[in-house]
């Protein structure tokens, strides 16, 4: 007779030794780079045996037109008109686009050689995830049209931008991504929040510190690959640091579109 619980041991074993395996993956940093969508890949120094290794794809957020435009007009000298606005958004839809394109040929590579089937995304949270995957749900089965009239060039559009709120996310409708899970812990997003309810926009470090500190709590939940989508003006190396986990390989890696709207941006605003 099989000793059930001997062989559930065994696998167990067989199991735990492969993940330390492959978090021990030296390989995984020169394939990375190359890839001909990235543009550099940086990572932290670890002194052991990884157990848990962070892959950090930094994100340009998308935003919905009426943030947009509310920050573009605060940027601008003059009154901006409706057709002025739609222009900009346009481009920077454009700009997402390019960046996510990127993204999702990087998850696509680990999906495909170091089995990968769940992101962690910015922004989500145990409180808003039903709503999400219902949103994710709809896209699925949202029939895109193939005509060229008026309405259907609107609903294609529509659909477009929809798609590209849902970012890397994407990668769940069409089922090449098993699942996206919360990077956030909601208390602690909603506290770091920069816009006051006087609706001027106050950072604090100290909260902002807070809730890099609660998402590297929830991604030591399990050992292996933990991919995460955040914009890259975040940067979990102190969080790390501050939590003494020597375990963890952290690594942040940035797209050639990305790079290049970072930039861009930069120099716009100098």
């Amino acid at each position: 007779m099989i000793n059930i619980s001997h062989c559930a041991s065994i696998i167990l074993c067989l199991h735990l030794a492969a993940l330390y395996a492959f978090c021990d993956d030296s390989d995984l940093i020169p394939q990375l780079r190359k890839l001909p969508s990235v543009h550099s890949v940086k990572s932290t120094p670890i002194k052991t045996k990884p157990k848990q290794i962070i892959i950090h794809l930094l994100n340009w957020h998308f935003v919905s037109k009426e943030d947009f435009a509310s920050d573009l007009s605060d940027a601008s000298d003059k009154e901006l008109s409706e057709a002025e606005i739609e222009k900009e958004y346009l481009e920077f839809l454009n700009d997402v686009e390019v960046v996510q394109k990127e993204q999702k040929q990087i998850l696509r590579y680990l999906i495909k050689h170091h089995m990968v089937q769940t992101v962690y995304m910015e922004g989500l949270t145990e409180k808003n995830l039903s709503v999400f995957n219902s949103f994710i749900k709809t896209l699925r089965e949202f029939e895109v049209p193939d005509g060229d009239g008026a309405f259907d060039l609107f609903f294609k559009e529509q659909y477009r931008r929809d798609c590209l709120q849902m970012g890397a996310a994407q990668l769940l409708i069409n089922r090449q991504l098993e699942s996206v899970l919360p990077l956030e812990n909601a208390e602690a997003f909603e506290a770091a929040n920069p816009v006051g309810k006087d609706g001027k926009i106050r950072f604090d470090k100290s909260t902002e510190e807070k809730r890099e500190d609660e998402m590297v709590k929830i991604l030591m939940k399990g050992l292996g690959i933990k991919v995460i989508v955040l914009g890259g003006g975040h940067d979990l190396t102190g969080s790390i640091k501050r939590m003494k986990l020597d375990s963890v390989w952290y690594v942040r890696v940035s797209g050639k579109q990305y790079e290049r709207k970072s930039i861009h941006s930069e120099n716009k605003h100098e």
